[in-house]
């Protein structure tokens, strides 16, 4: 019988920064053939055209949650995996930004995938500038990620006070996490990857430990308390909290309008990303993140044969944007040498 697959399941909440570890992961030398599954919440799947190395080991699961929509496709691409010729040494999953990776875990636990697949770790990548500002359900979902976790990536330090870091480490540096503070996501692979520590049964006692509370049942929608759940998770179905708005442009942009256009989003808007084509910049894609208040645009990979299209996606919280006043406040961005 062949050897268990290790699997590494990287979570986090909108725009921690889980694609750049990702990225980092597959443009360094692991010495293992390496696969990657990818879930992306919404109408395209964004994240697995942003991750830039090993595309011929990409997997995209179906758009939606990986909690909620999406785990007969996971068992489906897991089960294919396994049994492909060419099976990889290793295997990382992504999940969305709005995913509790709680249902992943319980998956890979099931007795079709005994001694075929073994956790190796689960890393919660979080934004040490952002954590403290979520509030409600957003805050309720980035905890139920980091319960699952062994090891916590508390990134973007570089742009969080030592007060936010002090106060992450009172809070959730428990006994048994590993805790790395990071910017952009830099740390050494040999403390992620191939650990062999994750043990699910101390986690659910941390858990435990750390939050006391019952667990919350929404009585309205078709999720019900199972063998899988553990005490203090949500289980409201994601798409009931969370919504996406795509928008695609096929004339180039302005960068100075598109910066002021993303300077005016409401805060309900969490996350955006995807590729933009720019005046300023004819040959290359430009490549656009925003998280919060903040945004980065920057040049990526020279346009290739195809139509030069800008395609975002942005995620925020159900019924907290107007998707025709977002029409308008993008169509505007068009270079104004392309109106006239």
């Amino acid at each position: 019988m062949a050897t268990p697959i290790p699997v590494t399941i990287v979570s986090g909440f909108l725009g921690s920064g889980k694609t750049t570890l990702l990225n980092r992961i597959l443009n360094s030398d692991t010495g293992m053939r390496v696969a990657v599954m990818v879930n992306d919440f919404g109408a395209i799947n964004i994240d697995s055209e942003l991750i830039v190395g090993q595309t011929d080991a990409m997997i995209n699961l179906a758009n939606g949650c990986i909690c909620c929509t999406v785990e007969s496709d996971l068992i489906e691409q897991l089960s294919r995996l396994i049994d492909s010729p060419n099976r990889p040494e290793y295997l990382i999953i992504e999940a969305s930004g709005v995913s509790n990776p709680a249902k992943i875990v319980s998956t890979l636990r099931y007795p079709q995938f005994a001694n075929r697949l073994s956790i190796d770790s689960t890393i919660t990548v979080v934004d040490a500038n952002q954590f403290a500002d979520l509030e409600g359900d957003m805050a309720q979902l980035a905890m139920e990620q980091l319960d699952v976790a062994d090891i916590v990536l508390l990134n973007k330090t570089d742009i969080a006070s030592p007060e936010q870091v002090a106060a992450f480490r009172t809070r959730w540096g428990y006994p048994g996490i590993r805790l790395y503070e990071t910017r952009h996501c830099d740390v050494p692979l040999s403390l992620i990857l191939g650990t062999g520590h994750f043990d699910a049964h101390d986690l659910e006692e941390n858990s435990l430990e750390q939050r006391q509370q019952p667990c919350v049942l929404h009585h309205d929608d078709h999720h019900h308390c199972d063998e899988h759940c553990h005490v203090g998770y949500h289980h409201e179905a994601h798409d009931q909290l969370f919504e996406t708005w795509y928008w695609e442009c096929e004339q180039p942009l302005s960068l100075s309008l598109l910066r002021s256009a993303l300077a005016t989003l409401p805060t309900t808007i969490y996350r955006a990303k995807g590729f933009c084509q720019l005046a300023e910049l004819p040959d290359h894609c430009a490549v656009l993140h925003l998280v919060g208040s903040r945004h980065d645009i920057h040049p990526g990979e020279p346009w290739r044969n195809g139509p030069r299209t800008t395609r975002l996606v942005f995620i925020g919280t159900r019924g907290g944007f107007d998707r025709e006043a977002l029409e308008q406040t993008f169509s505007v961005c068009i270079a104004q040498s392309e109106v006239a």
